[in-house]
């Protein structure tokens, strides 16, 4: 059996990449799909969110420099038809090590040549920036996904990383196709639907319909290490990615027939969502729930790497900027009173000046 291979990429970090690798891949696991998560970041964050201790004793760095095979360092995790080639700390060190090897950047892609993958799918967590990592990734993909936020970088992030595909598709893997632009950690403010609106006119059908809210029970799943779908699966964003997984199908099932192939028909919904809730109650000893502090501090986070790292002023700003742009009645109320006030004020230093000016005996 020969896999379909996605990878998902962004230059840009903090844009949900794990996030969208690790729910994707539980995703199409709920839907009766075999799957096999490829961590290609150093940080290990999709190993640790699918349950698996990043101080294995072997992972793809062994497999990249030969001291393992794919079946050593292949790992279960708790859910049914997902497995992991872990990533551990010694990944951080690869960069040097592939530069000692000839062809460094097939690497990967070789190593999955000469293996007898027996999964359907396989998703490869990239990490940011185009280092021999994520070109390894996208030398050995059939597909990229590039997972965007709506914000003033998005766009900067989108104009770094499709030249950088291009650049892979032009020279190591011809067959590369962009599968779709995924909007993640969506806002609900004009502002973030202008920027969409944007993307989506420049992009046009490339990017998918469904957008990932921001949801704070996504942060709580990740205190708890565990992928949103299983940590809470009624959850907004658990049920965005369980549309985006859909339409991820769709559009793999539409490729495969213009190449005249067949993809197998997947569990229906109500099914996946049923395994969602199993895998649920056999994590819920790991979901003790995460303290409010500690939410709050994932969530400064977050918006530290979103909008950059702003002063407490600077937030309040954009506060109010976000909402006068959703609310332009309030805007002009807001402006109306203080034309009114302004034009008070003006009137009353005007007759404090012509009552001063009648005590003193100035006409």
């Amino acid at each position: 059996m020969k896999p379909y291979i996605v990878a998902i990429f962004n230059q840009k970090g903090g844009i949900s990449k794990t996030t969208t690798s690790t729910n994707l891949a539980v995703c199409l696991a709920a839907f009766g799909k075999s799957v096999v998560v490829i961590d290609l970041d150093s940080q290990g964050d999709s190993t640790k969110s699918l349950g698996i201790d990043p101080k294995v004793k072997q992972g793809i760095f062994d497999l990249f420099i030969g001291n393992a095979g794919v079946d050593e360092v292949m790992v279960s995790t708790v859910f049914d038809g997902l497995r992991v080639l872990p990533s551990t700390y010694s990944l951080a060190g690869i960069e040097i090590k592939l530069s000692e090897l000839q062809n460094s950047q097939r690497t990967l892609s070789n190593i999955l040549a000469h293996t007898e993958m027996d999964c359907d799918y396989m998703v490869i967590d990239c990490p940011p920036a185009l280092g021999i990592l994520p070109i390894n990734a996208l030398a050995s993909a059939h597909a990229v996904i590039i997972p965007v936020t709506a914000t003033p970088y998005a766009n900067d992030g989108l104009l770094r990383t499709l030249p950088s595909i291009k650049y892979v598709q032009e020279g190591l893997n011809k067959n590369l196709l962009l599968q779709g632009v995924l909007f993640t950690i969506n806002d609900k403010n004009k502002t973030t639907r202008k920027i969409n609106e944007m993307i989506r006119s420049r992009l046009g059908g490339t990017v998918y319909r469904t957008e990932i809210p921001r949801d704070n029970m996504v942060i709580e799943a990740a205190t708890s290490r565990l992928p949103v779908c299983v940590y809470a699966p009624k959850s907004a964003a658990a049920q965005a990615h369980l549309d985006f997984t859909e339409e991820f199908m769709e559009r793999h099932k539409a490729i495969a027939a213009k190449a005249g192939e067949t993809v197998a028909a997947h569990l229906p919904r109500e099914q996946a969502v049923e395994r969602l809730f199993r895998w649920q109650n056999q994590n819920s000893s790991s979901m003790a729930g995460a303290s409010d502090e500690r939410v709050r501090q994932r969530k400064d986070q977050l918006d530290r790497m979103l909008y950059g790292d702003r002063s407490w002023a600077e937030r309040w700003h954009l506060a109010v900027v976000h909402f006068f742009i959703d609310n332009r009645l309030s805007l002009v109320a807001f402006l109306l009173v203080v034309l009114i006030g302004m034009i008070a004020l003006v009137g009353a230093g005007y007759e404090g000046v012509r009552r001063l000016a009648e005590l003193v005996g100035v006409t």
